[in-house]
């Protein structure tokens, strides 16, 4: 999991919220998007959240694009329908790891624990986690433990997509200990707007497994 740092709502959906509200005199909701009428602006949110994930699965880090991602609300619809249209809310999340797979969201499905759910808007929520060789994802508290067995982060996939991803960091290079510092920068600077997938994981092991 890494830290999303949420901006201010975007200018175009408050706009859309307004305009909906004095052609109908109704408050749009999340349904409303998904409408063919109004579809083209729920594309412009999932390219905003791409663009502000650095095109990374929310909960696994997962690389994403428009077609194999959806918007999650953390907190769900079905029980804070006050909040379907509240971009504060809203995330982008890989629909699993292959695509007879489900994870992160959509296994999340509407499960909310106010007392124990990780968010990924917290931002000490990468200190929750740490990572293994092996791509393995260990909790370091009860409270990881759950989100990593709601969301099935530490699924035999998962674990070999970012043990794959760490192998080939230059971790176990040859010259690793002089490009060190050197890899770690690359991992954490997105390159044309985007992250490496597994970036955290990768960092993690880069700086205490070695």
């Amino acid at each position: 999991m890494r830290y999303i740092k949420k901006p201010a709502e975007p200018k175009f959906l408050e706009e859309f919220k307004q305009n909906y509200y004095i052609k109908t005199g109704e408050v749009a909701t999340f349904k409303t998007l998904g409408s063919i009428k109004y579809h083209k602006y729920k594309e412009k949110l999932k390219e905003q959240l791409l663009h502000e994930q650095r095109s990374l699965c929310c909960y696994c880090m997962k690389s994403i694009n428009q077609e194999n991602s959806h918007i999650e609300h953390f907190k769900p619809q079905s029980k804070f329908p006050n909040l379907t249209m509240d971009y504060q809310n809203m995330m982008l999340s890989c629909n699993g790891i292959t695509s007879h797979y489900e994870n992160c969201g959509h296994k999340k499905a509407d499960w909310y624990d106010e007392e124990v759910t990780i968010s990924p808007l917290d931002s000490n929520c990468e200190n929750n986690f740490t990572y293994r060789l092996d791509g393995r994802i260990v909790p370091q508290n009860p409270d990881a433990k759950k989100t990593i067995d709601v969301l099935e982060l530490d699924s035999y996939l998962l674990r070999k997509a970012r043990q794959t991803a760490i192998e080939y960091s230059g971790l176990f290079d040859d010259d690793y200990d002089e490009a060190k510092e050197e890899l770690i920068r690359f991992y954490k600077t997105p390159s044309k707007g985007k992250l490496t997938p597994f970036c955290v994981a990768i960092i993690y092991c880069l700086e205490n497994l070695m």
